[in-house]
């Protein structure tokens, strides 16, 4: 029983330090970012979510507010957002014709991007859970429940029903 405390113990204080250090990286927050800050920022952590943004287009908005409550809550990875006006180098880098558009950074390396609302059901009011969960599915961010974790299904508002019969609100 007192191994088994100390051991457990010993995880709690490693996870509060990782914390501690996340903290400090600049995890549990978004923060906007300029095309010079870009490589250092992303590198400097293992998990990064860089969000590329129009300040006048809506739907670049409406991600932004779903990544600036995912970020509070998951402070395992760097939520950052850049102005793709502001740095065409990067645009023209990472290829990117659509916005908004996410890409998620482990290690410096991009391994995965969401493009437009394609993942979301190409709904402006789709929930904030399908875009943690499509994050989740990258590896960038890690479920804290069940619903996070796909377990659980979310229903929102009324069911509609397609042509078709299905139902188009599980996420």
């Amino acid at each position: 029983m007192r191994d088994f405390r100390e051991q457990r113990m010993a995880e709690l204080r490693n996870h509060f330090e990782e914390a501690q250090q996340n903290k400090i990286k600049g995890h549990g927050q978004y923060r906007e970012i300029t095309e010079q800050e870009f490589l250092p920022q992303v590198t400097s952590s293992k998990c990064v979510i860089v969000h590329y943004y129009h300040k006048d287009f809506e739907r670049c908005k409406i991600v932004d507010m779903h990544l600036r409550e995912i970020a509070k809550v998951h402070t395992e990875a760097k939520f950052l957002y850049l102005n793709a006006e502001k740095a065409p180098f990067f645009i023209q880098k990472l290829q990117i014709q659509v916005l908004p558009t996410i890409i998620c950074f482990i290690d410096g390396i991009a391994v995965d991007r969401v493009v437009g609302f394609e993942d979301m059901g190409n709904r402006d009011d789709f929930p904030q859970i399908a875009l943690t969960r499509r994050l989740i599915k990258t590896g960038a961010i890690k479920p804290l429940n069940k619903a996070e974790a796909g377990h659980i299904m979310i229903k929102k508002g009324k069911r509609n029903k397609d042509d078709d019969g299905s139902d188009d609100d599980e996420y």
